[in-house]
């Protein structure tokens, strides 16, 4: 009677984790430690931004996170792969990922002299690439296509900066852009920058969030994308106080976990943190003055 066990494997091949409706989206910000990974998924797309960071020679985000993720997902294929700037808690992940999943294109600010893996379609991303999926719209806000000329430009300030728009309401994904980066979206973009969820530029450095970029986005919710008790300090004190004043819900990964962000109902964006619904004892125990670095 043992073949009755097959019975057991069914629920693998039979349950498939549920899709966004048309219009609508799922955005995961995967708790990758001190770096940035972020899935979006729509009825019938799905984009990476990001893959983590490289821990070691060994292992990195992308196959120990990022790619047990999208396959516990159902995702069998990437049909877009955005890599924000070629800092290795970003990029180091991208190696695992375009080699275990298959990614239809590849966009980044890598600059030409910079290696990148063999990919399908490897192109720049520059503000103006805009494209739809599924009721969805996909649209770059930052870098200039001239930045590609500039060799004295850093890498953070050339971070692809991607807004994402769906009938519910809308995500800014920002990499590591710095206050300079900052001062000429508000020059060129500042219109589109209004957001209801955001990742927090640079995990919350004292480089980044400036006033004017923060009354710009007027995120409902922001996101600290940081490692547990990185050597950093981030997210800095003074920078979580600036969100508190803007009257932003805040979220740390450290702290939250993965955070699971449904736009699916006009009135209300539902956000799910990983540790809050899966507790476990050897977690710390999170307080406000935690959360502002105190």
């Amino acid at each position: 009677m043992r073949w009755l066990g097959l019975l057991g494997f069914l629920p693998m091949f039979l349950i498939v984790p549920d899709r966004p409706l048309l219009g609508e989206m799922k955005v995961t910000v995967l708790d990758v430690g001190q770096g940035l990974s972020v899935v979006v998924q729509t009825a019938a797309h799905n984009l990476l931004y990001d893959a983590g960071p490289k821990f070691n020679e060994q292992s990195d985000a992308g196959s120990r996170i990022v790619v047990p993720f999208l396959r516990g997902e159902g995702v069998v294929k990437l049909d877009g792969f955005i890599v924000s700037h070629n800092d290795l808690d970003h990029s180091g992940g991208m190696a695992s990922v375009l080699a275990l999943m298959p990614v239809a294109w590849l966009a980044s600010s890598f600059t030409p002299e910079a290696e990148l893996p063999e990919a399908q379609t490897k192109i720049p991303c520059f503000a103006g690439q805009a494209w739809i999926w599924d009721g969805v719209q996909f649209e770059v806000l930052h870098p200039g296509f001239e930045s590609y000329d500039d060799a004295t430009l850093k890498d953070n300030n050339r971070s692809c900066v991607l807004k994402v728009s769906s009938q519910s309401g809308s995500l800014l994904l920002t990499g590591d852009i710095e206050k300079e980066a900052e001062i000429d979206l508000l020059k060129t973009n500042s219109a589109k920058l209004k957001s209801d969820v955001f990742t927090v530029p640079h995990h919350g450095s004292k480089t980044s969030s400036s006033l004017d970029f923060i009354a710009a986005v007027q995120p409902g919710v922001s996101v600290f994308t940081t490692g547990y008790l990185n050597r950093y300090g981030h997210p800095k004190p003074v920078v979580v106080e600036r969100y508190q004043a803007a009257n932003s819900l805040m979220y740390r990964s450290d702290y939250h976990g993965a955070l699971e962000i449904n736009f699916a109902d006009k009135n209300k964006i539902e956000v799910a943190s990983w540790r809050s619904q899966n507790k476990r004892y050897w977690h710390d125990i999170f307080t406000q003055e935690a959360f502002a670095g105190e």
